[in-house]
Formats: structure tokens, C-alpha cells, sequence
């Protein structure tokens, strides 16, 4: 039984790796697992962000987020027309993201997201945190977030025929953050 588990984490490896060397991308700096932690001391800016062509659409009051420099709401995609809306945090570093933004990310992300500015701990922008389905529900637009370096991202989880986003909101972030980090020195 024992040898049965290596034998098929081996293959899931072994997979993974063949699937990985297929790709065509030569981007030294894109790397396969970019939530790694290898960049938790990275310092990123709006500008880190405009390089990829990130369109900045609100800057929020931070006054009653702990410790937050700034935060924005916007939309990203590799095409114009593939665009998410992603809601980014900035802190002073990753420490402080760590230990200042965490509650309040948890707080408005996933399937039991606050969403309700009565409830929230920071109103601002509550409104941009949510969607509409078909029959009228309101439901949470960021299902995950992820900390790299200095900022907070909330990462959507949308799929439709109009959009060439993935479900998975990890999948999602990771994809824009590869592209910021070809930016990086």
C-alpha cells in the first residue's frame, strides 16, 4: 500500500514536470510556482503594476485599513477584452501585510465573504467586492487572496464566454504576477 501512494505521487510528479517542460515560455524570471515566497521581500508600487498594463479604476481611502499605504481597485488581463478586476493592498512590506492585512482580506474573500458594508470591518469600496448572478444574488467577486511582497491581492474567480479567466482565483493572480515580476530587477 505503501509503495502504491510513491508510485502514484511519483507519476503526479512526473507529470507535472513533462506538462511544465512542453511550455514554450523562456522568461527566466516567470517562475512555475510564483506564491513560492521567493518574493516576499519584493517593494511593488502602482507603477509595478502599470508596466503590465493594469487599469487603475478607483484609489480608496486607507484611513480605517491598519497600516495600509494605499489601495486600488482595477482590472488586468493579457488582452484588453480579457480583463478581471482586482482590488490591490498596499503595505509598507510584507510583515506588515502579514500582521496588519490578513483579517481584513480573509474578512471579504470567499464563498462567506462580507459583502454588506454594515458588516464589514473597513467599508471602503464593499460595493466593488461583489456581483450579481443571472437571478439577481449577490455573490463574493474575490474567492482568494495571496500576499507577494509588499502588496495584498484579492484575486477574482470569473469565467464566461466574454472572459478568458480561469475559475481557480490563485490561478488568476499568479498569472498577472508573472507578469509583474518580469518587471523586477
Amino acid at each position: 500500500m505503501k509503495y502504491k501512494y510513491i508510485i502514484i505521487k511519483s507519476l503526479i510528479v512526473l507529470s507535472i514536470l513533462f506538462i511544465s517542460s512542453c511550455s514554450n515560455n523562456d522568461d527566466e524570471k516567470v517562475k512555475e510556482n510564483i506564491m513560492d515566497g521567493s518574493y516576499d521581500n519584493l517593494f511593488l508600487s502602482k507603477e509595478s503594476f502599470e508596466k503590465i498594463g493594469f487599469k487603475f479604476n478607483k484609489d480608496y481611502n486607507v484611513e480605517n485599513l491598519p497600516d495600509a499605504v494605499s489601495a486600488v481597485y482595477g482590472f488586468w488581463g493579457l488582452k484588453s477584452f480579457d480583463r478581471l478586476a482586482y482590488e490591490l493592498r498596499f503595505y509598507p512590506s510584507n510583515k506588515v501585510a502579514k500582521e496588519s492585512g490578513i483579517f481584513y482580506a480573509e474578512e471579504v474573500t470567499g464563498s462567506d465573504a462580507i459583502l454588506k458594508k454594515s458588516e464589514a470591518s473597513w467599508k471602503e469600496g464593499i460595493k466593488d467586492r461583489s456581483g450579481t448572478t443571472f437571478f439577481g444574488t449577490i455573490t463574493p467577486k474575490y474567492m482568494d487572496y495571496v500576499i507577494f511582497g509588499n502588496v495584498i491581492v484579492l484575486c477574482p474567480s470569473e469565467k464566461s464566454s466574454a472572459v478568458s479567466g480561469v475559475s481557480d482565483p490563485i490561478l488568476n493572480c499568479s498569472n498577472m504576477l508573472n507578469e509583474v515580476v518580469k518587471f523586477v530587477d
